[in-house]
């Protein structure tokens, strides 16, 4: 039996995946993005929020979230200078 999906109840901006496991949803500002991304890597984005009862958007959110607060953490800034 499939679990529904949910978005979190987190402002997108600030989303991790523990959010994605304790919060239910209230929807914000949204803008359509369009991109293209491996195949391979939209199967595990997949997978991933499927696993963790959530949308695919939200999976994809944390994971942006969680890059650029690491990539922010090396030194990289909000301006992709290092």
């Amino acid at each position: 039996m499939k679990r529904g999906r949910r978005a979190p109840d987190v402002p997108l901006i600030q989303l991790k995946f523990k959010d994605l496991v304790e919060h239910e949803s209230t929807a914000l500002e949204h803008r359509l993005v369009n991109l293209k991304v491996p195949a391979d890597i939209l199967q595990r984005v997949h997978h991933l929020a499927d696993k963790l009862g959530v949308t695919k958007t939200a999976a994809i959110i944390a994971l942006l979230n969680e890059g650029l607060q690491e990539a922010h953490r090396r030194g990289l800034g909000t301006d992709g200078k290092k």
